[in-house]
């Protein structure tokens, strides 16, 4: 089976590329550009009337939408326990708290910091919508570091998709600046994830500016 899926460099789709290229699925890329009514290719907005990234397509022209519910099905359909916790494991439990976190509390805000125009059309708001932002995620990432610890991955004894998905906050978080965790584990851990041979590939194509 090869997928499609639809993104953007350095947006919500970053993960889910990483998780595909960790699990060696074949897949296929189409770069979304513009926003809303303009958004490129045209056909996009028909197979997600929101238009936003990430989305996934199946051969059979199923399509799956949100990040962490595109990356929890990818585990569960090929890669077993590899890559999610077994059903009623307690590390289960964990892993699904902390995709919902990651899904329903950490990428709003960070949306809310790289887009302040989404939340008010009065650009005078902006500045302040980013800064209560930054203050609500400083908070959020402090309970994100605290889950992580010292430990080598946020669920049970290998990675899974939700260390991948932690990934991306932390590569967004570093790269926003004024987010704290380079005295932390949590630094180390990022830096560690970046070395992967698989997550280096897709950073170098989106460096280049070669995404599609």
């Amino acid at each position: 089976m090869t997928y499609t899926l639809y993104g953007r460099p350095w947006s919500g789709s970053l993960t889910v590329e990483w998780l595909l290229e960790e699990m060696g699925l074949p897949y296929d890329k189409v770069w979304v550009t513009g926003y809303r009514e303009n958004v490129q290719p045209p056909e996009f907005a028909e197979i997600n009337p929101l238009r936003a990234v990430p989305t996934l397509t199946l051969e059979d022209g199923s399509v799956l939408t949100e990040s962490a519910a595109i990356m929890m099905w990818l585990a569960e359909a090929h890669g077993s326990v590899k890559w999610a916790p077994a059903i009623g494991s307690v590390e289960r439990a964990d892993y699904l708290r902390w995709m919902s976190f990651m899904s329903a509390s950490l990428y709003p805000v960070a949306m809310q910091i790289y887009h302040p125009e989404n939340y008010s059309d009065d650009v005078a708001h902006h500045d302040g919508i980013v800064a209560r932002g930054r203050l609500v995620v400083d908070q959020q990432w402090a309970v994100m570091r605290a889950a992580l610890g010292e430990r080598d991955h946020l669920v049970g004894s290998h990675m899974t998709a939700a260390d991948i998905y932690l990934l991306m906050f932390a590569k967004w978080f570093a790269d926003m600046g004024g987010i704290a965790d380079d005295d932390s584990a949590m630094a180390a851990w990022r830096e560690g994830m970046l070395a992967r041979p698989a997550i280096k590939s897709v950073l170098a194509r989106h460096e280049s500016g070669a995404w599609a």
